[in-house]
């Protein structure tokens, strides 16, 4: 009989981006593919579900964001089987906020998006979600990083990836609509996110279990086509070491 075990977990936002998950999607995922239609849907489904502030935030009733799948043991390391749409949407859109808060808040946005590293014990800013190799850069420079969201509307992405335009795109469709709302709104509006919206968490450390819970799940967004789902099952059996030149010609 298998060992392996299958673990499906509520978390609220706080707990997903904390020190109990790195998030890494893997190079063999198909790219970031979500546009303002479909982030743009996420966040107004969010401000409906926060209500017009006639109750505390703890009288709201949770908001469920969906679940996503991992290939994870008991360290944080997790690889993104499923949800990569959603949780690179997600803090796309903490890293908005975090530029529209008062500057004496954006450190308690900022550790969701990466744990900060200790210049003085040699260690790096540890990112809670790293994205495919050809896009983490631009990613962690221009959303992760403070301040860096501010510099996408004068960015030139003609030469980049549809991933990193989409991203782009999102970062300043969203900074667009969140100014329309006042700092007490915005704070009122990050409060709900992080502790009454939930995710569950379905993880499990055998690649064959994720992959097969992958396979029959459906989640809110861009639906898996059958080719994603075949993608995944082929380059994600090659060795690590071939893995980027297989992606690469599949692309």
């Amino acid at each position: 009989m298998s060992t392996v075990k299958i673990q499906a977990t509520e978390y609220s936002i706080s707990k997903v981006f904390s020190n109990d998950f790195v998030f890494t999607i893997p190079l063999y995922q198909r790219p970031y593919a979500w546009t303002t239609e479909q982030a743009g849907e996420l966040l107004e489904d969010l401000i409906t579900a926060l209500g017009d502030g006639n109750k505390t935030i703890e009288e709201i009733n949770p908001y469920f964001l969906g679940s996503i799948v991992l290939i994870k043991g008991d360290k944080p390391d997790a690889q993104v089987v499923d949800g990569q749409q959603r949780l690179t949407t997600l803090t796309i859109l903490i890293a908005a906020f975090r530029a529209l808060i008062p500057k004496e808040l954006t450190d308690k946005l900022t550790k969701y998006l990466y744990q900060e590293g200790d210049p003085f014990e040699g260690t790096s800013n540890i990112y809670r979600l790293r994205l495919r190799e050809r896009d983490a850069q631009f990613f962690n420079e221009y959303i992760q990083n403070e301040s860096g969201i501010g510099k996408l509307q004068d960015l030139n992405v003609s030469k980049n990836s549809d991933s990193c335009k989409r991203i782009k795109e999102n970062g300043l469709f969203f900074i667009q609509r969140l100014r329309q709302f006042n700092e007490s709104q915005l704070f009122r509006l990050v409060q709900f996110i992080v502790t009454r919206c939930f995710i569950v968490v379905v993880s499990s450390p055998d690649f064959d279990s994720a992959y097969r819970i992958f396979s029959v799940l459906n989640n809110r967004g861009l639906d898996l086509s059958p080719t994603d789902i075949l993608k995944a099952d082929i380059i994600g059996e090659i060795p690590d070491i071939e893995k980027e030149q297989y992606n690469s010609k599949w692309e």
